[in-house]
């Protein structure tokens, strides 16, 4: 008998899901321990009929020869998939983070994301992957409990942290050096197979700056820790939450004038690059062995002067085109007092110190071209960015497109 289209009998409806439960789980134990004795082997796709939605369309069966694991890809590609790897990024909340995040979760990998303060900080990153498939742990980089608890399910462990400034809670030395030792050293001992570092282009233990110190001084803490690492070394990495363009605006904006500060005249050299091409590298090295031991250097396609950019940025906001060349010892001073006053710098003296080193590339290095990517050059997205710092009446203002004028191919100032 049934009441408004419900069981009359809920208790036995109950007891029957129950059941069902129950069978399910015991055939998903049977059937794992079924995979785990399988040997190296890949099952070809199925021909279930696309339109059937609720049933495979893609059965994958590899098993990782290091550690032992079955991974089992299940669905037709996308975020609603699933690839039957994990992967923890270090660092997501930040600025690399999220794109990488973004690149993982619509391939269908499990992403754990560690994060430290507040929810705001990482909720943005639940809506890159389908239900369950962001794992969001609260850590602390001092805490080998919490760390272990993030990466120990994992198969492919990013480390992302980086400081571009000094803080009362953590220091260059501790982020850079002990922080990735301790990182590197825990996902070797709990059998991850893949560790990646990202460091910085530049990095070298005689650097003026101690940024750049640091991260050499990791690099060579992550080598001795897990000798199979990965070193990613990208260049001054530009995007919507950048401090790079977005340095530029907030000076255009406020400063008296629409003054763009510059040191050294604007004379070094850089090779910016888009962070969402560093995200698909790093992203690719999930199923990609050739830079296993190697250092992966990811720089833009064309080198420019600094001063140059601040050129082409000044074009595109349409306010007053003016700039201030500083002395290196008053940059210094007046962005320490920043350093102070403000709660999020807008430039440290490190960065200071960094914007009279130019680009050093190695010839023997990987680069994009090894991973089948073409980054995108400064001309192609500076609209995207430099735009957003327009006068509100000027918005909408036509845009001509930006003619390769900016290099150091054409312009030098040396």
């Amino acid at each position: 008998m049934r009441t408004n289209g419900h069981s009359a009998h809920p208790t036995a409806a109950l007891s029957l899901r129950f059941g069902l439960c129950v069978c399910n789980a015991v055939a998903v134990q049977q059937r794992q321990s079924r995979l785990a004795r399988l040997p190296v082997w890949v099952v070809a796709p199925s021909s279930i009929h696309p339109l059937h939605n609720n049933q495979r369309s893609v059965h994958d069966i590899v098993k990782n020869e290091k550690t032992g694991k079955v991974h089992v890809s299940l669905g037709p590609g996308g975020r609603s998939s699933a690839t039957g790897h994990t992967a923890t990024v270090f660092g997501a909340t930040g600025f690399l983070g999220r794109y990488l995040v973004n690149n993982l979760g619509k391939k269908g990998t499990s992403v754990v994301t560690p994060y430290r303060g507040s929810d705001d900080e990482r909720r943005h990153l639940r809506i890159m992957g389908d239900l369950g498939q962001i794992a969001q742990l609260r850590f602390d980089l001092r805490n080998e409990t919490q760390i272990v608890e993030c990466l120990r399910h994992s198969d492919i462990v990013y480390n992302l942290i980086g400081r571009n400034y000094e803080t009362k809670n953590f220091n260059f030395e501790q982020v850079h050096v002990d922080g990735a030792r301790k990182l590197a050293r825990l996902a070797r001992e709990n059998g991850v197979s893949r560790f990646v570092h990202v460091s910085a282009l530049n990095a070298s233990e005689t650097s003026p700056s101690k940024f750049l110190q640091t991260k050499a001084r990791g690099e060579k803490a992550v080598l001795e820790e897990f000798p199979d690492a990965t070193i990613v070394r990208p260049s001054t990495m530009f995007g919507y939450e950048d401090k790079f363009w977005n340095r530029m605006g907030w000076y255009a904006k406020w400063l008296p004038g629409s003054y763009i500060p510059v040191v050294n005249h604007g004379k070094a050299r850089i090779r910016p690059v888009y962070v969402g091409d560093v995200a698909a590298v790093l992203a690719k090295m999930m199923k990609d062995d050739q830079a296993v031991g190697k250092v992966v250097e990811l720089y833009g396609p064309r080198e420019y002067h600094y001063r140059l950019l601040v050129d082409m940025f000044q074009e595109i906001i349409l306010r007053e085109k003016n700039v201030v060349s500083v002395p290196k010892p008053i940059a210094k001073l007046i962005a320490a007092i920043w350093d102070r006053i403000l709660v999020y710098p807008i430039i440290s003296p490190d960065e200071i110190e960094r914007e009279f080193i130019s680009d050093v590339v190695s010839k023997n290095a990987i680069t994009f071209k090894d991973y089948g990517v073409s980054p995108h050059t400064v001309e192609e997205t500076v609209i995207r960015f430099a735009g957003l710092y327009r006068p509100g009446e000027l918005h909408h203002a036509p845009f001509e497109p930006i003619k390769n004028a900016y290099t150091t191919s054409h312009v030098k100032l040396d």
